[in-house]
């Protein structure tokens, strides 16, 4: 399982490596490349069927829903936070969303759909820590050729980390949806920045204390995984504080148990 697992993710990376340059200009060449990466994806959980091919429903309303929604929305804005898109022109609006909304697709049917997904006959535990794992490094597929190690680790465990907050999302909403819109959202800063200012802000990282540069994703692994766990015990049914509950009954977010839904007491 693990080996076909890699395997597939090996391919994901060649797929992504030796389609980059089916149209020469600037990064969102890639749109091919993830267009391609989508269709082998969406080819393959259809195939596979894993549990998580129910989960591309849409999510169902009510007081999870609001709960992970509220915690996706503040995560794009922290992650968002300052940026300045005042200078994006239209023709980049339009070639950059479609770039996001393909990448999204794309890496989320194959980490969440496929990898997860598969993962999840070892129990949760085991799908999330290996889905997330693996998506964080896959994501040294963009250091081939010119690799440098301590931004490449901090990517790799900030993907990871994104990863785990993106597989409680989708599990307390049932829904592979919202994690596609939260790394659409999460994935905005590219339309400031082109391929050579990337390199340029890796470049510029030199002279890292092993220790500061070890402990340097933590901030964020935090950002990610706090939310992450309430989500997870959301999920897995743990009840809400009786004034939580009344006020949850009181917006109409949760329908209010009756009688017939108490359970009987046996005597």
């Amino acid at each position: 399982m693990w080996v076909g697992l890699i395997g597939l993710s090996l391919l994901s990376i060649l797929i992504l490596n030796f389609t980059g340059d089916a149209v020469p200009g600037d990064r969102f060449d890639g749109t091919v490349s993830y267009l391609v990466l989508g269709l082998f994806s969406f080819a393959v959980i259809w195939w596979l069927r894993p549990a998580t091919f129910a989960y591309f429903a849409l999510p169902a309303f009510g007081w999870k829903f609001v709960i992970a929604f509220v915690l996706m929305v503040n995560l794009i804005v922290v992650q968002i936070r300052g940026e300045d898109f005042s200078g994006v022109t239209t023709e980049k609006w339009v070639r950059g969303v479609i770039f996001l909304i393909l990448v999204a697709v794309a890496e989320e049917i194959f980490s969440r759909g496929i990898v997860f997904g598969v993962l999840l006959r070892h129990g949760l535990t085991v799908a999330v820590i290996g889905s997330s794992l693996m998506f964080g490094l896959m994501h040294i597929n963009s250091y081939i050729g010119n690799f440098d190690a301590w931004p490449a680790y901090w990517h790799v465990m900030s993907a990871a980390s994104f990863g785990i907050f993106a597989c409680a999302l989708m599990v307390l909403t049932r829904s592979i949806w919202m994690p596609i819109v939260l790394h659409a959202f999460s994935n905005a800063g590219l339309l400031l920045r082109n391929a050579e200012e990337v390199q340029a802000e890796r470049d510029s990282v030199t002279n890292v204390d092993f220790l500061q540069g070890l402990i340097h994703p933590l901030p964020a692994f935090a950002t990610f995984v706090i939310p992450s766990l309430i989500m997870f015990w959301i999920a897995a049914g743990m009840p809400l504080h009786p004034r939580l509950h009344r006020l949850a009954v009181k917006w109409k977010l949760i329908e209010p148990v009756t009688e017939k839904e108490l359970p009987v007491q046996e005597s």
